[in-house]
């Protein structure tokens, strides 16, 4: 499930003149007490009347402990993970939270306030890469071993907004931007080497963009800075890009992620005035193209979508344009059997 726009523009321009450059994250400690056991699942009523195939189910799921936006999320070891983001004061946060099927508790802390991350999962770890320091441009990159945050090298160019998608045994950090604007070159990231190498770039640059996977290849789908329904794909293999169909609506800040099925979905974002919440619910077949026939359960743009006990799973974002970040967290399923 990022400069230039109206999120980012907080760090550059006076639109967010007075909101608090700190913030007091204390209730997202170690000592937070847990939230309750989820509730029992709402069932999308557009959803439910429509065959799973085509619509699958979406369900209300327990609420993050606090409000959150342009937040990473990734999951690995039968745990759910939320790192960063945004407070409702406008500031960076390094805290995490981690979802074990049941409740929300307070994860290891990031070593430095980060929002605009990405995150992903490779051989069942979590990385984290990039992102915005109370408007710094961060390059770093961290790996969650168990109970601390582990650096590795940095990234060539820092940038936040961008999409951090695991293919090919590598991570790949696509788009984004920082203060001098969008960044073009994408690179990769070998954790055998430890090092990052410098790939063709993206061809049209863009930021808050969506990444997935699709037959191998890292796909970014959306983007801003211009607003676009634009999906590239680089194909580790040819080390070549190209370009599956078009999203049915252009957006940014959404969120997509890849079933294990190899099915994709996209959701939620701005539109290009970033004035009103792109209300789409994509999904995307090997030789089928984007389809769509529901909108997104409590509709919303700045988070990302990760894939959680075979559901996809957006937690927290901005419930409208700017700076409104929530605790709503909600979950689709793919196939008839992860509908349960």
């Amino acid at each position: 499930m990022a400069m230039l726009g109206l999120c980012d523009g907080m760090k550059r321009t006076s639109r967010f003149a007075g909101i608090a450059a700190s913030f007091l994250v204390a209730a997202c400690g170690p000592n937070q007490a847990a939230v309750p056991v989820r509730p029992s699942p709402v069932v999308s009523p557009a959803t439910s009347s429509l065959p799973t195939a085509v619509a699958p189910v979406q369900r209300m799921e327990a609420s993050l402990p606090t409000p959150v936006e342009e937040t990473g999320a990734a999951a690995a070891g039968g745990k759910l993970y939320v790192i960063g983001g945004f407070n409702s004061a406008g500031a960076s946060l390094d805290s995490v939270y981690v979802f074990d099927g049941s409740t929300w508790e307070a994860g290891p802390r990031l070593p430095l306030p980060l929002d605009h991350p990405s995150a992903a999962t490779m051989e069942d770890r979590v990385y984290l890469a990039g992102g915005h320091t109370n408007g710094r441009d961060s390059a770093r990159l961290f790996r969650l071993d168990t109970d601390h945050w582990t650096e590795l090298a940095a990234m060539h160019f820092a940038r936040g907004g961008h999409a951090l998608v695991a293919a090919a045994g590598r991570l790949y950090a696509i788009g984004g931007n920082s203060s001098r604007g969008n960044i073009g070159p994408i690179e990769a990231f070998d954790p055998g080497s430890n090092a990052w190498t410098v790939l063709p770039a993206l061809p049209v640059a863009r930021n808050h963009v969506s990444g997935f996977v699709a037959g191998g290849a890292a796909c970014i789908a959306g983007g801003r800075s211009p607003t676009t329904a634009r999906v590239d794909c680089f194909d580790p293999a040819t080390g070549t890009w190209s370009r599956l169909s078009d999203l049915l609506k252009p957006t940014s800040g959404g969120g997509a992620t890849t079933f294990d099925s190899g099915d994709v979905v996209m959701t939620g974002g701005q539109d290009a005035s970033e004035t009103r919440i792109v209300d789409q619910l994509a999904f995307y077949t090997r030789g089928g193209g984007w389809k769509t026939s529901d909108t997104m359960m409590s509709p919303r743009h700045g988070f990302e979508l990760a894939v959680f006990e075979r559901r996809a799973w957006a937690c927290g974002g901005g419930s409208a344009p700017g700076l409104h970040p929530v605790t709503t967290c909600t979950s689709l399923g793919d196939a008839p059997a992860a509908n349960g």
